[in-house]
């Protein structure tokens, strides 16, 4: 597969920008310390800000870090026929960041509000272990199947849980007391500079592929920032756990940007456009196309 890095653009009034989806010829963009869901057109106008707390002021400025919802992972999913718009919160501080937000588009954009908490919970006791913090990243859902991203760069484990999609919708919806089951597979992913990269954004390719991001940064945990050195874009195989991926690069130089979500905006044979949204951690947060070639 080969990148090509198109071009870039601010987006203006938008905090940390952690998630994009495309539906109805519009862009969903989510920021992990913003209380907002933004609704824009295709020259990037806000259209619509569709609040997902109900506690926070709703201030444009960013939520400070100690008491943000740390919103990293979104997908829209089908379900009995509707569609509907996940937004995860990524579980790297317990009962603070283990929200989920749906958002039901074709209901004027309706929030409503759960927690994942005891899931959340059986994840990390199960999965992560206790020397180090779930860090939901990215989301992505097939016609029968919802995958979460748990960003592993500093213990090492990349991993992909895959749940089926209507037992994770009901467990969801019905506010049930039965964590659905799940499987999960660890993928490795490479690295630059002896610096491990780690799942940063996700989105359904096909029914057999997931388009994903992942990001370099020299941190010491999974909670601080640290110098940026590059993302990575692949594919992959969540049955077979297969994957390729390239270093995105302006010219021969690596482009020292994080990359915190990516979304396909059109394919063309094996030619796929693709939006990648930017997160630069205090900065202005960017709009990125790219060109993936398989």
């Amino acid at each position: 597969m080969q990148l090509k890095f198109i071009k870039r653009k601010t987006l203006k009034g938008i905090p940390s920008a952690s998630g994009i989806e495309l539906y109805a010829n519009k862009r969903y963009i989510i920021g992990d310390d913003s209380a907002w869901l933004f609704i824009l057109d295709r020259d990037l106008n806000v259209l619509e800000k569709v609040a997902l707390l109900k506690n926070e002021k709703l201030s444009d400025e960013p939520i400070e870090k100690k008491h943000k919802p740390d919103f990293e992972a979104m997908t829209f999913a089908k379900i009995n026929g509707e569609d509907m718009l996940f937004i995860f919160g990524s579980g790297s501080k317990s009962k603070k960041r283990d929200k989920l937000i749906v958002v039901f588009p074709e209901r004027q954009h309706n929030v409503k509000r759960f927690s994942l908490e005891d899931l959340y919970k059986t994840l990390r006791e199960n999965e992560i272990g206790e020397n180090h913090k779930l860090n939901i990243e990215a989301a992505a859902a097939s016609n029968s199947t919802l995958y979460l991203f748990h960003r592993g760069n500093i213990s090492g484990k990349n991993l992909v849980f895959s749940f089926p999609l209507n037992d994770f919708a009901d467990y969801v919806l019905t506010e049930s007391d039965c964590i659905p089951a799940y499987t999960v597979s660890s993928c490795i992913l490479p690295s630059i500079n002896g610096i491990a990269s780690g799942f940063s954004g996700a989105s359904l390719l096909d029914e057999k592929h997931i388009l994903f991001s992942a990001s370099v940064e020299d941190t010491e945990n999974e909670i601080d920032d640290g110098m940026v050195l590059g993302s990575f874009i692949g594919i992959l195989n969540p049955e077979t756990n297969e994957l390729s991926c390239e270093l995105l690069k302006e010219g021969t130089e690596p482009l020292s940007i994080k990359i915190e979500s990516v979304c396909i905006l059109q394919t063309l044979d094996k030619l796929h456009t693709l939006y990648a949204v930017s997160d630069s951690d205090g900065g202005a947060s960017e709009l990125l196309e790219i060109e993936l070639a398989e």
